[in-house]
């Protein structure tokens, strides 16, 4: 017993105290109201809620709840009924300010997308920085009223969703030909969800031509995500997924682009792609 407390006195004495004072640790806290974060709460700590709770504080108290996280951390996991590690969608929590939205990452689908989709700006470094209207102690975001914001400055998205180039076949058989349709979807604030769908191309993957335009008034860009979807139109069941590909629309070029498009696993389908073209103009 003796040996055993002098070997951990020891090691205490080996501490160097300035190293120790660079380090910063989070403290886990439990959450009681946005009132007594607001008086009680030090810079360090964080709260950590289920996806359901976030939701209700988000739906109850959207802008409080976007004004806490601009002073503390907050962590948000997927709730414990998933237990076929599903995901949930963690764009609201984004819209909130949360800067630890937790997934499955077993699992790929929609939410990997947009996680991977986000984070695929700024090198990959796993670290994106909130619009300033999100991190200024003084201002009060809603992300339903995003209207409201002093320098609230709207858009219209105009996708022209021009052709594809050798998409992949998603049935085995030899003769199989899928019949593309492609897929935008709009992820960010409640008001600028929105999704629209070309028509499909019959029995065409190697070169489908579609030439269909499709626009979105967009209220807060600077949350807002672009996803492309291709599928493979079936009109007697579910459409199978072919491809997808998700950007932030901060990172949209305007002009004439190719989207390259990656697998359900995120992994790139070289070299399949579509080609469109991209215009954004002020919302009038």
């Amino acid at each position: 017993m003796s040996a055993r407390l002098l070997g951990t006195a020891r090691s205490k004495q080996r501490l160097s105290k300035e190293l120790s004072d660079c380090v910063v640790y989070c403290k886990s806290v439990h959450f009681r109201s946005f009132k007594h974060a607001r008086i009680h709460s030090k810079f360090y700590e964080v709260a950590s809620f289920t996806e359901s709770k976030a939701r209700k504080h988000l739906r109850e108290a959207g802008a409080e709840f976007v004004h806490h996280n601009s002073r503390q951390l907050t962590r948000v996991y997927p709730t414990g009924f998933r237990t076929d590690s599903s995901n949930f969608n963690p764009q609201g929590m984004w819209n909130a300010g949360c800067q630890i939205v937790a997934l499955n990452f077993q699992t790929a689908g929609e939410g990997m997308d947009l996680n991977d989709g986000l984070f695929s700006q700024n090198g990959r470094c796993g670290y994106v920085l909130k619009p300033g209207f999100m991190r200024d102690h003084d201002k009060r975001f809603d992300p339903d009223l995003p209207q409201k914001r002093d320098d609230y400055h709207p858009i219209v998205l105009t996708i022209q969703v021009i052709s594809g180039q050798q998409l992949p076949k998603v049935n085995i058989k030899e003769d199989s030909i899928v019949d593309p349709l492609v897929r935008v979807e709009i992820h960010g604030v409640l008001m600028d969800q929105a999704k629209q769908e070309t028509r499909y191309i019959e029995n065409n993957g190697f070169n489908p031509l579609w030439n269909d335009t499709l626009r979105f008034n967009i209220h807060t860009p600077e949350l807002a995500l672009v996803r492309f979807v291709v599928e493979d139109y079936d009109k007697t069941s579910k459409n199978d997924f072919v491809g997808q590909f998700t950007l932030p629309l901060s990172c949209m070029q305007q002009g004439y682009r190719h989207i390259h498009l990656l697998s359900r696993d995120g992994t790139r389908i070289s070299p399949s792609s579509l080609f469109v073209r991209v215009r954004i103009t002020d919302l009038e």
